[in-house]
C-alpha cells in the first residue's frame, strides 16, 4: 500500500492473495497508525469484496469500478517493478522473493510519490478532508 502524496508504504510479502491473507495485511496495516482515518483505493478482487473480510474502524475502502486497472495508484508502482524486474533472470524463486523484497524497498518516498500520485485522486482527497 502508498500514501501517494508522501511515498510512504506498507508492504507485506505474502505467500497469496486470499482472504485470510488480506486479513492478515489488514489487521497490521490498520495497528500501524490507530488514530488516522485510511481511505483506501481498492480494484474490487475478491479478496477486497469479500464479506468475510474484516477492517478496522480507521479504514474505509474506496472501490475502483472493476477491470480498471489505469485508475488504481499501485498499478503504475506495479509496471515500474516489474519494468525493473526485467533486468533479472531469476532462476530460482528463493532469488525472484529476493529481487521482489529488493524492488520493494529500493524506491524513495519520492519516487513512489511521482508514480502514484494521480491528479483526479489529489483532488477527491483533498475535497473529502476541506
Amino acid at each position: 500500500m502508498i500514501e501517494p502524496p508522501a511515498g510512504k508504504d506498507f508492504m507485506m510479502e505474502m505467500p497469496c492473495l486470499d482472504t485470510a491473507s488480506m486479513q492478515v495485511f489488514m489487521d497490521e496495516f490498520s495497528r500501524e497508525d490507530e488514530e488516522s482515518l485510511h481511505l483506501i483505493v481498492v480494484d474490487n478482487a475478491s479478496a477486497d469484496t469479500t464479506e468475510k473480510l474484516k477492517v478496522g474502524a480507521n479504514i474505509v475502502f474506496i472501490f475502483l469500478p472493476a477491470n480498471a486497472p489505469e485508475l488504481n495508484p499501485i498499478e503504475r508502482f506495479w509496471k515500474e517493478l516489474k519494468d525493473w524486474l526485467s533486468d533479472y533472470e531469476p532462476q530460482t524463486m528463493k532469488e525472484m522473493s529476493r529481487l521482489i523484497s529488493q524492488g520493494l524497498t529500493g524506491f524513495s518516498e519520492k519516487v513512489m510519490s511521482s508514480i502514484t500520485s494521480f491528479e483526479y485522486l489529489m483532488r477527491a482527497w483533498l475535497s473529502a478532508i476541506a
